[in-house]
């Protein structure tokens, strides 16, 4: 059974293509740690973030559970590497 709305599975579609974003980001982010890039990376991956929990904050229950577990690796390895507590 299909409980999303159509405007969920927009959601769910707009969380899918940002968490791709955020490997990216934190592909990039690895291979040049103390470059020149390294900051303005590490900003947008801040608020691609903030985006994407906005995005499921807007879903109904099932389809964010749904996010959340799609969500949960790169979110972990992102809190494990590179959040820094006090920022921003």
């Amino acid at each position: 059974m299909d409980f999303t709305t159509p405007a969920d599975r927009i959601l769910l579609r707009i969380v899918s293509h940002q968490v791709r974003r955020v490997h990216e980001h934190l592909e990039a982010m690895q291979r040049d740690a103390h470059g020149a890039e390294y900051d303005p990376w590490k900003n947008e991956v801040d608020q691609i973030w903030k985006s994407t929990f906005e995005r499921i904050n807007e879903m109904s229950p099932e389809p964010q559970r749904a996010a959340l577990q799609m969500i949960r690796e790169p979110w972990m390895m992102y809190l494990s590497h590179y959040a820094v507590p006090g920022s921003q």
